[in-house]
């Protein structure tokens, strides 16, 4: 039985080490683009300060640095925030709103987000997408994410003249301070 949990134990450790190494020599990839995103430490010093300008003018907070990635394809900035999580409340499963609404369920987002309707198709949308490919397929100029919970919506977007594009909270709301995210990713580089 020793032996059994010896084994297992070396089997564990070696794929940590193996995804710890496959992840430094490969890198993540872009979620839109699949492009090797490059971490925050090797970017310039100004597109460094332009991307903590953004998190500390309009999110009003200081980012976990070691969880920022640029994609140089597609100018995505993947923060300290998964993609998928609601910066309003933290909730798991942000999708574009067409994998989301339910007859009727529109309203709430609408009522959620009265300052939003005439600057956004997707809260006023008459095409009745049948799901998230319908969404991601869209024309429509600012395509939204949005959070079943608190009925907040997000997009990927430049903010404020930057070259970059951010997941941005549009709802009304604070982003919260610290993402949770980033105290239970696993394989992350020290």
């Amino acid at each position: 039985m020793e032996a059994f949990i010896i084994m297992l134990t070396l089997i564990i450790l070696f794929l940590g080490i193996g995804g710890l190494w496959a992840k430094r020599f490969f890198g993540d990839p872009c979620e839109k683009c699949g492009t090797k995103m490059q971490p925050y430490e090797k970017l310039s010093d100004d597109d460094k300060a332009d991307i903590l300008a953004y998190f500390r003018r309009f999110e009003d907070r200081e980012p976990d640095v070691e969880y920022i990635s640029v994609c140089g394809n597609c100018q995505l900035v993947y923060d300290d925030f998964s993609e998928w999580y609601c910066k309003e409340c933290h909730s798991a499963g942000l999708r574009y709103i067409g994998a989301l609404v339910a007859p009727g369920e529109l309203v709430k987002y609408q009522e959620r987000n009265k300052n939003l309707i005439e600057q956004i198709e997707c809260l006023r949308c008459k095409r009745k997408p049948n799901g998230r490919w319908d969404c991601v397929l869209c024309d429509t100029e600012i395509k939204i994410k949005a959070c079943r919970r608190c009925y907040s919506v997000h997009a990927q977007m430049p903010v404020n003249g930057s070259r970059y594009r951010f997941h941005v909270l549009l709802s009304d709301k604070t982003v919260l301070k610290e993402s949770p995210d980033s105290k239970w990713r696993v394989f992350e580089a020290e």
